[in-house]
């Protein structure tokens, strides 16, 4: 159940990287109204991320895409995406500001209706949440699978969230996945990390990487990304 399973949302699982200095991280609580907001904050990540043009394109293409873009007072970047032609490994230089909070993702799994529409695999099996983006995601996080963020050479701390039932919008044909323009329910999860304080004024160095496990079909690496961030 857990190859099929994975092997059915390859496409669609997203990987993005962030950078936080670990000595002024403040890592999120964990209660349900917390829980609650960072929910609506990933599901936003998803709308910022099919824009047009997508602040994902320049994810998988290996050009950078990180040019002040932020959403809710804060800030997000796109990492890798993980379809055809990403390539495997990414090194970007960019700026942020100091001390806005952060939202990031090791990795992260949407369920939604557009991916049957566009012939890709069939409908996600509704509710998009509790049917379709845990069960995968628990297989998707699974051990063998392993994820990792390094900030300036120490790991960042990742917890799961899920968005519950969002209305993704996507504004544009041209997408990283291919997809139809419109609106569609959906729902994610995954496993981020949310720095309420930001970064530091200076700089920093990110390293991220994941590996997927797709046995008996062999184990499915992620492009590992080196991000050099600037706070200011």
């Amino acid at each position: 159940m857990k190859q099929r399973m994975l092997m059915m949302v390859l496409s669609v699982i997203l990987a993005l990287v962030v950078a936080v200095p670990l000595a002024s991280a403040q890592t999120a609580s964990t209660s349900q109204t917390s829980q609650t907001n960072l929910g609506a904050l990933t599901a936003s990540w998803w709308n910022w991320g099919f824009q047009d043009p997508s602040p994902l394109e320049g994810s998988y293409t290996g050009g950078p895409k990180c040019a002040g873009d932020f959403g809710d007072g804060v800030f997000f970047l796109a990492g890798a995406a993980s379809v055809a032609g990403a390539p495997s490994s990414v090194d970007r230089t960019c700026t942020v500001p100091a001390n806005m909070p952060i939202l990031f993702s090791s990795t992260n799994v949407i369920c939604s209706k557009v991916f049957g529409v566009a012939g890709q695999h069939p409908p996600d099996k509704k509710p998009y949440d509790t049917r379709c983006a845990t069960p995968t995601t628990d297989a998707v996080v699974d051990p063998p699978s392993s994820f990792y963020a390094r900030v300036d050479g120490k790991d960042a701390n990742q917890q799961r969230i899920a968005s519950g039932l969002f209305q993704w919008t996507i504004e544009s044909n041209n997408n990283p996945f291919g997809l139809p323009a419109g609106t569609w329910e959906s729902a994610s999860d995954g496993l981020w990390v949310y720095l309420a304080n930001g970064l530091n004024t200076g700089n920093h160095t990110v390293q991220f990487g994941g590996t997927y496990d797709t046995t008996p079909f062999g184990t499915f690496e992620g492009t590992k990304v080196t991000y050099t961030l600037k706070a200011r």
